[in-house]
This record gives structure tokens, C-alpha cells and sequence, in this order.
């Protein structure tokens, strides 16, 4: 679509980068459907993480994703609008690992913020890293990640 096509539907730059906002709202809701399931949290946790970063290896979405984070650091509108978003989605991971504070599932003593902004790092992180280097294979990653969402969990990984 050319540019100016592409103002017929949306008034600014802004309003185009609100659009995908919404968009990627709808898309961390599928991805932190994982967190729902049944199963262990080890599980569920790492395949939330690997549905996230299958969907950033999306040959269309995934180098946007990167720039829309870029983005959203620099204009406060789309920034607030980013922080929306993530705070929506943190709040659910929260509330996964409170539940298994309470179940015993994981230590009492976990502090569960600075777990958040740790996995929250390294996904943003991998998610960068496979822009870069499209030749890596997820399922190569997905025992490493378990290894380390275990070891933030303090958990011993299987």
C-alpha cells in the first residue's frame, strides 16, 4: 500500500502505529493464553515465551515489532499506549506466579517484580536477537529458555 493510500484510512503516523498497538493487544492476548492452561508453571511459562517468539519470527510482524518498541520510547502517545499493553500483560504473568506462590508451586520468597522485569528482558531481548539471526532454529532455544525460566523460578529445570 503506498503511503498515500495508506492516509486515506488513518489521519497520522500516530494513528497508524495505534492501529498496530491494537493489534499487537489482541496478539499478547493469544500468547499469554498459554498461562491459562493446565500444567506446571515451568511449562506454561516457557510456552507462552515460545508462542511470543514465534510470533515475532512472522517474516511481516516481527522486524515491526522491534520498531514499534523503538517507537514507543520515543513519542509519549504511542509509548502510553505500549505500557497499556504490557502492564495488561505483566499483570497477567503476576497474578500466574502469585498463584503458584500460594499453591507452593514456587518459593514464598520469590520476588516476583524483579522476576517479571528479568523474563520481560529477555524476551525483548530474543526477540531483537532473532531479527538479527533468522537462521536460528526456536526449537534449538526452547531447552535453554526452560533452563533459564527454572533457574528465575528457582526451580530445577527437567
Amino acid at each position: 500500500m503506498s503511503p498515500g493510500a495508506l492516509y486515506r484510512y488513518f489521519p497520522s503516523k500516530d494513528a497508524i502505529i495505534g492501529a498496530i498497538a491494537e493489534e499487537q493487544q489482541v496478539g499478547a492476548g493469544e500468547c499469554t493464553a498459554a498461562l491459562q492452561r493446565p500444567g506446571p508453571l515451568l511449562d506454561r511459562m516457557v510456552a507462552t515465551a515460545m508462542d511470543y517468539l514465534a510470533a515475532s519470527r512472522d517474516p511481516e510482524s516481527g522486524g515491526l515489532m522491534v520498531e514499534i518498541h523503538s517507537e514507543s520510547l520515543r513519542n509519549t502517545a504511542v509509548g502510553a499506549r505500549f505500557c497499556e499493553i504490557e502492564n495488561t500483560v505483566r499483570e497477567n504473568f503476576r497474578a500466574v506466579l502469585e498463584d503458584a506462590k500460594t499453591r507452593g508451586e514456587i518459593a514464598a520468597d520469590l520476588d516476583i517484580p524483579i522476576v517479571l522485569t528479568m523474563m520481560f528482558a529477555i524476551g525483548d531481548g530474543l526477540l531483537m536477537r532473532l531479527q538479527f539471526e533468522r537462521d536460528v532454529e526456536l526449537a534449538r532455544i526452547e531447552p535453554h529458555l526452560r533452563r533459564v525460566v527454572a533457574g528465575l523460578l528457582g526451580q530445577v529445570s527437567r
